[in-house]
């Protein structure tokens, strides 16, 4: 009886250190979270809906996987935006942002490619959810792989084919 409930609490123990485990370590989240992220942010709040245009930017420190600092530039108009500054880190797949007024945002509901990211977090009592794409990182959807063809400059420029120079003790 003793061995049965050894075995039964070692295969307990096995599948709890399983189910605390991600799919995507800190450092990889970490690694797709850098670049600069455009997008459209929905804030939400008593008085209804409003969306703001944002563009994020995440810079890794050179010393650290895990953390850096960025940019968060929010367009409300042509001329009117502001600009924050922030330290960024990554924490058993949390995002955390803090800002230089020490206002605090983390992100846990979200997903994240090497090009979206998009889901929602609260700043204070309003949620915000975002949908933003990589401006840095194109991907193959981005490009017109149909059926028209574009040429470089140096394509079209080019002079018509000439034939082979040949010579005479080559044949």
């Amino acid at each position: 009886m003793k061995k049965l409930y050894t075995t039964l609490m070692m295969a307990m123990m096995g599948l709890m250190t399983l189910s605390f485990t991600s799919c995507e370590t800190d450092e990889e989240i970490a690694c797709d979270l850098e670049g600069t992220w455009v997008g459209n942010m929905s804030i939400a709040d008593n008085f209804g809906e409003s969306y703001v245009e944002s563009e994020i930017t995440f810079l890794r420190y050179p010393s650290s996987y895990t953390e850096g600092n960025g940019l968060w530039a929010d367009y409300y108009g042509p001329n009117d935006y502001e600009v924050y500054r922030f330290t960024w880190y990554v924490e058993y797949g949390t995002v955390y942002i803090l800002f230089e007024d020490n206002a605090r945002v983390e992100i846990r509901n979200y997903s994240l490619t090497s090009n979206r990211f998009r889901g929602r977090f609260w700043d204070g009592d309003k949620e915000v959810s975002f949908e933003l794409h990589n401006s840095t990182r194109r991907s193959a959807d981005y490009y017109n792989w149909g059926g028209t063809h574009y040429h470089t400059r140096g394509m079209i420029d080019a002079p018509a084919a000439e034939a082979r120079p040949t010579h005479p003790r080559i044949k």
